[in-house]
């Protein structure tokens, strides 16, 4: 389980980027951060897998805080990271070489090397550029790239901070299945951080963020149902529950109804 306990952190300005974080998730879940430009979340990212260290409280890794200085790389280990533009994570002259950087820093042996990267690139599809350069693929092969980097390393956890707001909507729904079937077949948990709302309405849980805090968490139901709040802090609202909103302040539509087929069953 990634622990958040009453988290704060500031960056040079002398402003908490984020403040009083508690929240958790754990393997098998997908949980999801979403916020308007400048709310915290990427900072949230980069907590969560030791990239920054809290000034006040415990971001807690399976019962390891991450401001330990004696646990050497075992955050990173345990908690991989993919960031939005997949171009600024590229090391390799090839994909193979691109996805093995990780391995061959940790001194994996050679052939267990190999191994994991056929392993990984033929799950999500990719085997066929091992020999390419990455800047010849599409964005959607670039991210696939970059989280088959992250996924070599056999990670519990893997934080994904905006991995599809870059991609046409085929790519961005490639990802997004990926990521799920990672969730529910392999038992990875997955922080996801999105603008994009449509993405995470089945997500376990939702954290909206905004100037740094959590302003409110729950189920897709929940967190969306102040649709004017959310816009407010920069936050759209998916489609169909806009729609449904929109009804229901006409007087079309009990307040239970949310989505797409229940609207669909509720007016026909």
């Amino acid at each position: 389980m990634i622990e958040f306990r009453e988290v704060f952190f500031e960056y040079e300005d002398n402003k908490w980027a984020v403040e009083n974080l508690n929240f958790s998730f754990d393997k098998g879940q997908f949980v999801s951060i979403i916020g308007g430009n400048g709310s915290g979340k990427s900072t949230i990212a980069r907590l969560a897998n030791g990239l920054l260290l809290s000034q006040k409280g415990k971001v807690i890794v399976d019962g390891i805080t991450t401001n330990d200085p004696n646990i050497g790389n075992s955050i990173k280990a345990k908690v991989g990271i993919v960031f939005q533009n997949p171009d600024n994570q590229f090391i390799g002259m090839t994909v193979e070489e691109d996805i093995a950087f990780g391995l061959e820093n940790l001194n994996v042996d050679r052939n267990e090397a190999h191994r994991r990267v056929t392993e990984v690139s033929e799950m999500l599809g990719i085997e066929k550029y091992l020999s390419s350069p990455p800047s010849i693929l599409s964005g959607g092969e670039k991210q696939k790239v970059a989280i088959a980097g992250a996924l070599v390393l056999t990670p519990e956890y893997l934080v994904l901070d905006e991995v599809t707001s870059l991609l046409d909507p085929i790519s961005r729904r490639e990802i997004i299945s990926i990521v799920k079937s990672l969730v529910k077949n392999q038992g990875i948990g997955v922080l996801y951080i999105t603008h994009n709302t449509e993405e995470i309405v089945d997500s376990d849980y939702i954290v909206a963020i905004n100037k740094g805090k959590i302003v409110t968490k729950g189920k897709a139901k929940e967190v969306f149902s102040n649709v004017e709040y959310l816009h407010s802090i920069g936050v759209s609202v998916p489609g169909d529950i806009y729609v449904s909103y929109y009804l229901k302040k006409r007087g079309l539509l009990s307040e239970d109804v949310f989505f797409e087929q229940e609207i669909i069953k509720r007016l026909c």
